[in-house]
């Protein structure tokens, strides 16, 4: 049997909105059975086991983990429960997938990298922005030397989740756009430029600690810049743009999830008046590619995989502890 044919037995931990969508696009993926789900709500767990098709739900995460053949878990809960949760699945033995962010802060990164490192398993960070073959395309060109010498990165994503005062969101819980939203456009701004020398950032932030919105300039050798800002209760224009010597080229929104991008490039007629599109095919709700990649590297015996290594997700958790340590004095409303 290949590697692409291995069955793994993949589990789902929380049943939120995200859980749904990666749980259908796990029927696309080759070898990928759909073993169990849990939820702290049982009702919810059993509706979406009946709904996505997988074996059973749990009442007891440890049951879960302990299950003979459950291979890897999806954590897709609250941010302030990645880490502890991911250090006990691999510590029984799991592969994991994290859903963004791999933890609230660095730390909590290089911890889960250890633990992956002494149990020999599978861990990653699901940014599964970095496995899209438009994004991947995009950074090819710019590597190619199409738009010239990069000067700069422009990436937003602002969505209005809900209200200011929403009980939604705690500072338990992890909740922070910088982490939610800011992660993708500083993933960008990093896989571009690398890594940055100085950040200009503030936010604005509730009376118990969680930021709502913000804005960060990041200053790179060269004079190179990347402007980003995140919300989530407005919208700020999502999409992302990489500006060159030679042209520029602008992700289409939602930027972190599309199927596209358009370069303008060489003279000033050709820039404006002869723009390539690049447009590719979506598979699923687009987590198809990072969830095949990730069935493909556990079966091949991988314990990271290279487009989204552990070092990766630890350095750009390392820019945003900066930016939120930057944030003196923050606005709270």
């Amino acid at each position: 049997m290949n590697a692409q044919s291995t069955a793994l037995g993949w589990a789902v931990v929380g049943t939120g909105t995200v859980s749904h969508a990666v749980a259908s696009d796990l029927r696309h993926v080759e070898g990928a059975r759909r073993a169990a789900v849990w939820s702290r709500d049982v009702r919810k767990a059993h509706a979406f086991a009946q709904q996505q098709q997988f074996d059973r739900a749990y009442v007891s995460f440890d049951q879960l983990i302990a299950a003979p053949d459950v291979d890897i878990v999806y954590l897709a809960t609250p941010h302030a429960t990645h880490t502890p949760f991911a250090l006990a699945a691999l510590d029984a033995g799991k592969h994991v997938l994290i859903e963004k962010p791999i933890g609230v802060d660095a730390a909590e990164a290089r911890t889960i990298a250890r633990a992956a490192r002494a149990n020999k398993r599978f861990a990653m960070e699901g940014m599964w922005m970095r496995f899209s073959p438009a994004y991947i395309a995009l950074r090819a060109e710019v590597a190619s030397g199409a738009l010239g010498d990069i000067s700069s990165v422009r990436a937003t994503f602002g969505l209005p989740f809900g209200a200011k005062d929403s009980p939604a969101w705690s500072a338990d819980r992890g909740s922070s756009t910088l982490l939610d939203q800011a992660i993708y456009t500083v993933t960008l701004a990093r896989d571009i430029l690398g890594e940055p020398a100085g950040i200009v950032s503030n936010a604005t932030t509730r009376e118990d600690g969680v930021d709502l919105s913000l804005h960060a300039t990041l200053l790179f050798d060269g004079g190179r810049f990347a402007q980003l800002a995140a919300s989530m209760v407005t919208y700020i224009d999502p999409t992302a743009s990489i500006s060159g010597t030679n042209g520029w080229a602008t992700l289409a929104a939602p930027f972190w999830a599309t199927d596209r991008f358009r370069r303008h490039s060489g003279d000033f007629g050709d820039a404006f008046d002869a723009p390539v599109d690049r447009v590719f095919p979506q598979e699923g709700h687009g987590y198809v590619p990072m969830l095949r990649a990730v069935q493909v590297a556990v079966t091949a015996g991988l314990t990271e995989h290279p487009l989204h290594p552990l070092t990766d997700s630890i350095a750009v958790m390392d820019v945003l502890d900066r930016i939120r340590s930057s944030w003196l004095p923050a606005t709270s409303i």
